[in-house]
């Protein structure tokens, strides 16, 4: 469950009915209209959870907690599905998300502090969540190595490639092989208010060659507006 916080609850069934009724006159000279059922939908906050237990949020104010009661809700989210080219590279970021955690537990709180800056955690932590898919489009392995950096509209310069704090078990490390393709998520610690996180510049690294390491791609920037 740890994993799927770091990757972060009501039932409310609306239920209705029209009945039409008839005075005594009428009803001797009009036959009756009975009553249908009304259209009934469940309406969840509840984000989605697949079979290892991943959670998924689509919608603001959806929550989840894990077993020491850290709590993840989802601030921010802005899906995006454009694409960079960084030859032969073709990156899509997928969407953005900003993720409060609150309620930290210990467990969490000794990883966390890891990215921050030693001292004890505030109550609420956020960090900025990006999903994205990266395929090699060439047979040849390059060097890659993603997303670089993180600057926000709030003026923070975050370090993606070092203070990412979701592990993959298949992340990048520095060769691309041909022909592949990569379904990757990053997480980066945030000191902004979620509400004053308006846009996302992403620097991405250059493409190269894994032998004589010369840039086939050079760095490329781009921004995204939440």
């Amino acid at each position: 469950m740890k994993k799927s916080i770091l990757t972060a609850l009501g039932l409310v069934v609306l239920a209705g009915g029209i009945l039409t009724a008839c005075s005594e006159e009428k009803a001797s000279t009009e036959k009756k209209e009975e009553a249908t059922p009304a259209e009934q939908k469940d309406v969840s906050n509840k984000p989605k959870e697949d079979e290892n237990g991943n959670v998924t949020f689509t919608e603001v104010g959806q929550t989840t907690k894990d077993d020491d009661g850290t709590k993840a809700e989802l601030m921010k989210i802005k899906t995006v599905n454009q694409t960079v080219d960084i030859a032969p590279v073709k990156l899509t970021v997928k969407d953005m998300k900003v993720i409060q955690l609150t309620n930290i537990g210990s467990d969490w709180e000794e990883l966390l502090i890891q990215y921050t800056d030693g001292k004890k955690l505030p109550k609420e932590l956020n960090y900025i969540q990006i999903q994205y898919t990266a395929e090699n489009l060439e047979e040849k392995n390059i060097g890659w190595n993603g997303i670089e950096k993180i600057v926000t509209n709030t003026g923070e310069q975050l370090d993606a490639s070092n203070g990412d704090i979701i592990w993959e078990e298949n992340g990048f490390d520095g060769t691309f092989y041909g022909k592949t393709k990569h379904e990757g998520i990053i997480g980066v610690l945030t000191k902004s208010n979620p509400k004053d996180l308006n846009s996302l510049k992403f620097i991405i690294t250059s493409s190269f060659d894994p032998d004589s390491y010369e840039d086939i791609t050079t760095p490329q920037q781009t921004e995204f507006k939440f």
